[in-house]
């Protein structure tokens, strides 16, 4: 009997590690700052697909260190002129925060970077979105 309650106690402990391993794990608001401030994140709001429809867009971010955001955006995968916008960034309890307006993703969110330098915002309400990161303001906004 004792190496049956052995062996449930040895499953039990090894799952909690396995769901440890696999849980996702965020960067602090403050490690977020130090990756992206001073630089520009390109992305996209929603996949670009052929059936994405209105809404979707490619945009461009830089961070200044003031906390502000200088953005540029236009339809996805759409050539022609970046329709420029702004707004403001700040670490509160924890996380980093981005305030855009009311017509674009605002909030406070979890981020995760993967090897290759990949930002990753999640976001359950607008979906996922993936940042390249460039040095510098490349753009000029």
């Amino acid at each position: 009997m004792k190496m049956k309650s052995l062996l449930v106690a040895g499953v039990a402990v090894a799952g909690l590690f396995a769901g440890a391993a696999f849980a996702d794990v965020f960067m602090k608001g403050e490690d977020v700052a130090k990756l992206i401030v001073g630089k520009t994140i390109e992305g996209q709001y929603f996949k670009c697909e052929a059936t994405a429809g209105a809404g979707r867009q490619d945009f461009r971010e830089y961070y200044d260190a003031d906390g502000k955001i200088r953005g540029a955006e236009r339809p996805c995968a759409q050539a022609g002129s970046w329709k420029r916008y702004g707004g403001a960034w700040e670490v509160r309890d924890g996380k980093f925060c981005i305030n855009l307006g009311s017509d674009r993703p605002s909030g406070c969110f979890d981020y995760q970077v993967d090897k290759d330098g990949t930002l990753r915002r999640i976001d359950s309400k607008a979906g996922d979105v993936n940042f390249k990161i460039f040095d510098g303001n490349p753009d000029h906004l």
